[in-house]
């Protein structure tokens, strides 16, 4: 957020004393000390006007390089152009660095550096060390310590605030200016007050007056792409309407490869940072959030100091919104929040009630409440951002009184009503529904999402091996099966819109629908996706995955043979049957070899589900005399004795004195002695 600034007037006949803090230069005086009524608004080290005359301007360059070989420090060099008509100049610097030499400048103590007599050109070359850890709580705090950091390969970090103080002579119509810059020894990126070290790409885009500078570091890992960030970030701009515009603005996606850091975003005047993997379609929209700081003009006293976050968390929901990226729903439950019991007790105006980052949450109802109420009052013509854009032109802090005062002359004495009791009471808030935000923001558009069914419902698998239901605890199919997703289509939004529903397989796009859907309805939509090749998959719609994981089809086991009868005659055959079963999780497929004495004598073709089980029979011819082992695949054989068959009754043969068998007799023969035996078997 902007932080204010305080300066001083100067008086002075001939001579005056001017003084930068960090930057933005003010004249102060020689002879008297008197406030200057234009101070604040700006944060400390916010940039100086660009002198419009460079033979009377002071240059203050600093530039920063990484150190290494010393991880936790950076190296400035600080140096300054100064015009003739300067007298004296001061540089004071911070505390927290180390001087390593300098050119053209004396010590005077610890701290403060003076212009040597005569000198134009001058220089100082420190050490410093950016590296700032805390402790945050609330919604923008993250797991980590670091606010600023040197990793020694990169650094991101705030920039010096270096004093600068100086008098010259001449008249007071015809001043010595000071311009600040900033610059990077190497790759990098520097704002107005942020600087990142390091290999940098910079993407730029310019809307609304705006030029947005997204520096993503090598070191990132972006889940937003630069497009889609500054997509959100330049339609914030023209929508966001609460007063001027910042000309440049410096956005860096911070690594989070080696850093934990202490929050997910911070805000320097006009540079903001977000970690690398902070997404665009959440209600705590931090990118937003960030840059709604940016817009934040103002400076609170202690009743009013919850403003700062409830308006930054309460736009980032509103605008993202907006943006449909996330649906009536998400930004209901993010404002709802503050409906739990723990802020019963909460009254915005004293912080010293505060629990549970009350500022983020119920503040963020509030301002929802009030923006609420200017609407209904006036027709939809007023809304909070009038508002906040009548505290940003402030010349002082914000107090109770001014703001409250700024809501009753937007929405009258109702609306003024509404946020004397929102600040100044513990009442419980409540958020709004759907159809009252149609009336007083605008129909909710078209809010389209789209989900995975439930892991013990709508997924099939299809193909030459079954036709069925599968679990997604994970998917598990064979090469060469379609899985049908019955993928959920919502829309929560007010108006009809269009869908266009895809399947992804690892963040690729494999097959979509496209259709219309109603308000306020859902649909199914089957989409379908045959695997191919063995391996593990994940499987997308929408923000939700599901894992495939795809095997070769299992080998059918046979776990047990068994035949109709285990003695015989030669020449007759034995019906075998095998007990085939699938224990894998995919399907099995193959074939069972029936064997007589370990050779094969017959294949049948198997298919099973995943847990079935089936069998198989074949008649087997048995031609020898003696005891064979019949078989099939893996299992134990069975033996079954054969007999030698008694005179006159072997299939094929004649016996006794009569003419013997014709061949048509013979088979006959034959069919009735196989008959003969079965029948004695079945009463066995």
């Amino acid at each position: 957020m902007r932080g204010p600034h305080h300066g001083w007037v100067a008086v002075s006949v001939a001579v005056f004393l001017v003084v930068s803090m960090a930057g933005t230069a003010v004249a102060v005086p020689v002879a008297i000390d008197q406030p200057d009524p234009a101070g604040g608004g700006q944060s400390s080290v916010a940039p100086a006007a660009t002198a419009t005359q460079t033979d009377d301007t002071i240059v203050q360059t600093e530039r920063y390089a990484l150190t290494p070989d010393r991880p936790g420090q950076v190296r400035v060099r600080l140096s300054y152009d100064v015009p003739d008509r300067v007298q004296s100049l001061e540089a004071t610097l911070p505390a927290e660095t180390t001087v390593t030499g300098t050119d053209g400048f004396s010590r005077v103590n610890e701290t403060v550096y003076e212009l040597d007599d005569g000198a134009t050109s001058a220089s100082i070359e420190l050490r410093y060390n950016p590296n700032e850890t805390t402790r945050r709580t609330g919604p923008e705090a993250a797991s980590g310590r670091y606010l600023d950091v040197d990793a020694g390969e990169w650094a991101l970090f705030r920039q010096l605030g270096v004093r600068s103080a100086w008098s010259y002579s001449g008249s007071s119509s015809d001043p010595v200016t000071f311009e600040r810059r900033t610059r990077t020894a190497g790759p990098g990126v520097a704002g107005d007050n942020l600087v990142y070290l390091g290999s940098v790409t910079t993407v730029e885009r310019t809307e609304n007056g705006q030029t947005f500078r997204l520096a993503v570091p090598e070191r990132a890992e972006l889940a937003e792409s630069p497009d889609s960030i500054l997509d959100s970030l330049t339609n914030a701009s023209g929508s966001f309407r609460v007063g001027d515009r910042d000309e440049d603005v410096v956005v860096v996606a911070a690594p989070t490869t080696q850093v934990e850091w202490a929050v997910r975003g911070a805000t320097l005047g006009s540079d903001f940072w977000v970690r690398d993997f902070e997404r665009l379609d959440e209600a705590s929209n931090v990118w937003l959030h960030e840059y709604v700081h940016t817009r934040q003009a103002f400076s609170t006293t202690r009743e009013t100091r919850w403003l700062v976050e409830a308006t930054a968390q309460y736009y980032a929901a509103v605008l993202t919104l907006e943006q449909e990226r996330i649906t009536f729903d998400d930004f209901r439950r993010q404002l709802s929040t503050a409906e739990r019991s723990a802020y019963d007790d909460v009254v915005l105006a004293e912080p010293a009630t505060w629990t549970r980052n009350a500022n983020y949450f119920k503040g963020a109802l509030a301002a929802g409440r009030i923006d609420l109420a200017l609407r209904a009052s006036t027709n939809r013509s007023a809304t909070l951002e009038e508002t906040v854009r009548e505290l940003n032109g402030l010349d002082s802090r914000v107090t109770q009184t001014r703001f409250l005062r700024a809501v009753e002359r937007a929405g009258g004495a109702d609306s003024r009503a509404t946020a004397v009791a929102a600040t100044e009471t513990s009442d419980s808030l409540s958020m709004w529904d759907q159809s009252t935000h149609s009336r007083l923001f605008g129909v909710v558009p078209a809010q389209v999402g789209y989900a995975l069914p439930n892991a013990t419902d709508g997924y099939r698998a299809s193909g030459p091996y079954r036709n069925e239901t599968v679990s997604a605890t994970p998917v598990r199919l064979a090469t060469g099966e379609t899985l049908t997703v019955d993928t959920v289509v919502s829309n929560t939004g007010g108006k009809a819109g269009t869908y266009n529903a895809t399947l992804t397989v690892d963040g690729t796009a494999v097959t979509s629908a496209t259709g219309e859907i109603a308000a306020e309805s859902e649909r199914t939509v089957r989409l379908a996706h045959t695997f191919e090749r063995a391996g593990e998959y994940t499987l997308g719609a929408g923000g939700e995955r599901v894992t495939v994981v795809v095997e070769p089809p299992a080998e059918p086991t046979v776990s047990g043979v068994s035949v109709d009868s285990q003695r015989v005659q030669r020449g007759e055959s034995v019906v075998v049957t095998a007990t085939v079963r699938n224990d894998a999780a995919v399907p099995a497929n193959g074939t069972v070899a029936f064997t007589r004495d370990g050779e094969p004598v017959a294949r049948q073709p198997v298919t099973l589900a995943p847990g079935a089980s089936t069998q198989l029979s074949v008649a087997v011819p048995l031609p020898t005399v003696g005891e064979t082992r019949l078989g099939a695949g893996a299992a134990d054989p069975v033996t079954v004795t054969v007999a030698a068959p008694t005179a006159g009754t072997e299939p094929g043969t004649t016996g006794g004195s009569g003419a013997g068998f014709t061949v048509p007799a013979a088979v006959l023969a034959v069919a009735l002695a196989v008959l003969a035996r079965r029948n004695r078997a079945h009463k066995k």
